[in-house]
């Protein structure tokens, strides 16, 4: 009865979502008709590509690319071309869909049209990380059998001789992408390409979480808690490799929006688009939003970004002060997500939400069962910290190399540790293996550097712990100083630590350091200021 109630919530919050997006707004009849057609031939993998703007407003702008010099702007008709003619020019290479090809590249139009091409032959797409070693590299084109590396040409030291390659750009302005047969037409493959996205455990080899298609009960799910609209303007300012920037980049394709790509993500950049394009969705990271909110005020006011109703982020820890502050200058528009790149989406942030808990993970997405359990696997009492479980249609079913997650009761382990207050939003303290443990006690990094980080002088603060041989660790803070800030203001964000915190959770020793390690969605390399040695090897996402 409890898996019906579940079903039947999930269904309604689905229709409320493809109604207010527009997806169920009546349509040509012709229009339809196509829709159906691509649907039925292509299902609802990426292979679906940029069809359904195709359908509605095929003159109308699909990918806006603005560091492509060869081609800043294709239509939805154009870009369907363009993905038809470079499967069929991979299928004349001889690729099919018993291959793997895999891609190395920065956001661009390449990039989205390499994910719908290689769908559309029905080979299985490896995403690499741009801030992976060669070494890396190599460990997962063997791993992961790859027979064509798909690379821009910044990258191409990465990669190991012998493995065949096609560049998606080249210093002489000619992409190999581009050279191939431009012959149109491609027939539904024998199977549906595997997406296979990378992620590590604890620093080990990086291994694959392996998608195909995005359930329409899911996306549409989405849709009743984000206030995205058929036919909008997407600024995907998150890495297509990672899974939040692949996740959003399936759902613009589903609303036939309008897609801005950029190579980095410059803060003030990132405003002119949104002014110069009227932008209405801002994915990011909350790096990013941080980066935003250090310009000068007077430079933020010269851009219009009144067109934003939803700028959304993940993939790493959204800082409290950092919400309230965001949305103070741009408006009640922030949401927060939570997920991991096994769970996929999780829980949710709203706006009231984060005016209400600013430090708020949210509540479960509809159809996502979340569980808090202690080590030996049973329930946590509300309000106590456990270990977090997610469970969902999009959840992974393993890795590729044939081993799996740590689960209960289906619920895959996502690494973190949080608690679920009175109204069931979920609050996370931290990784399961940060924990600093002294004189017997536990401390949660993350409660310490939310109090540090409310300081003026703080610009970004991490606490790790540092061997001790009376107590077996204390707490080490490393903080970036805010740009008028010196190294005296320091005793006043002791003081704070002194006023609001334990004394076990004070920091003994504060290091002032230029950058914190992150990686480029934003996630605290936190084991590099622990190894140095580990200092060159990102944190796979």
């Amino acid at each position: 009865m409890r898996n019906m109630t579940d079903a039947v919530r999930v269904a309604a919050s689905g229709v409320r979502g493809a109604s207010s997006s527009g997806l169920l707004r009546p349509a040509n009849p012709l229009i339809a008709a196509q829709v159906a057609r691509d649907l039925r031939k292509w299902g609802t993998s990426p292979a679906i590509g940029y069809s359904i703007g195709n359908a509605r407003t095929p003159e109308e702008l699909a990918i806006i690319d603005v560091d492509d010099a060869l081609a800043p702007e294709v239509t939805f008709a154009e870009v369907e071309h363009r993905c038809d003619a470079l499967a069929r020019g991979l299928l004349d290479r001889g690729l099919c869909s018993d291959d793997t090809v895999a891609i190395l590249a920065r956001n661009s139009r390449a990039f989205a049209e390499v994910i719908v091409a290689v769908s559309r032959i029905g080979a299985d797409l490896v995403y690499l990380n741009t801030g992976a070693s060669a070494e890396q590299i190599s460990t997962v084109l063997r791993n992961e059998r790859v027979d064509l590396v798909v690379r821009d040409s910044e990258f191409a030291h990465l990669c190991p001789a012998g493995v065949p390659w096609l560049g998606t750009d080249d210093p002489a302005g000619v992409s190999l992408l581009d050279s191939l047969p431009s012959r149109n037409g491609i027939d539904r493959p024998a199977r549906v390409g595997q997406h296979i996205i990378l992620t590590a455990i604890s620093g080990a080899v990086p291994r694959g979480t392996a998608r195909a298609s995005l359930p329409m009960d899911a996306l549409a799910a989405v849709l009743d808690v984000f206030p995205v609209r058929l036919g909008g303007t997407h600024l995907i300012a998150a890495p297509l490799f990672h899974a939040w920037g692949w996740m959003n980049h399936r759902l613009a394709g589903s609303l036939g929006a309008t897609e801005l790509f950029l190579r980095r993500n410059d803060p003030e950049r990132i405003l002119a688009l949104v002014h110069a394009h009227e932008v209405d969705t801002l994915v990011t990271v909350p790096t990013v939003l941080a980066k935003i909110m250090a310009l000068p005020p007077t430079v933020r006011d010269q851009y219009d970004t009144s067109s934003l109703r939803c700028v959304a982020v993940s993939g790493s820890e959204l800082p409290g002060e950092l919400a309230w502050d965001f949305m103070d200058v741009f408006g009640d528009v922030l949401y927060n997500l939570y997920g991991t790149t096994e769970a996929a989406f999780a829980t949710v942030a709203s706006p009231d939400d984060l005016r209400d808990d600013p430090n708020t993970a949210g509540s479960p997405l509809p159809g996502v069962k979340l569980g808090i359990f202690d080590r030996r696997g049973k329930p946590v009492p509300r309000g106590d910290v456990g270990r977090v479980y997610a469970l969902s249609r999009t959840t992974f079913t393993g890795y590729t190399d044939g081993t799996d997650r740590e689960r209960i009761r289906g619920m895959v382990f996502t690494g973190d540790l949080g608690w679920l207050d009175d109204r069931g939003r979920l609050s996370l303290v931290g990784r399961a293996d940060d924990v600093i443990v002294t004189g017997g006690e536990k401390i949660h990094p993350v409660e310490v550097e939310q109090v540090l980080a409310t300081h003026p002088a703080v610009a970004d603060v991490a606490v790790v712990g540092h061997a001790d041989t009376v107590y077996g660790a204390t707490v080490e803070a490393h903080v970036v100083l805010a740009a008028d800030a010196d190294e005296e203001d320091l005793d006043d964000v002791r003081a704070l630590a002194k006023a609001r915190l334990g004394p076990r959770h004070r920091p003994r020793t504060y290091v002032v350091v230029d950058t914190l390690p992150r990686t480029e969605s934003g996630k605290l390399r936190r084991r590099a200021l622990v190894d140095p040695d580990a200092a060159d090897e990102p944190e796979w996402l």
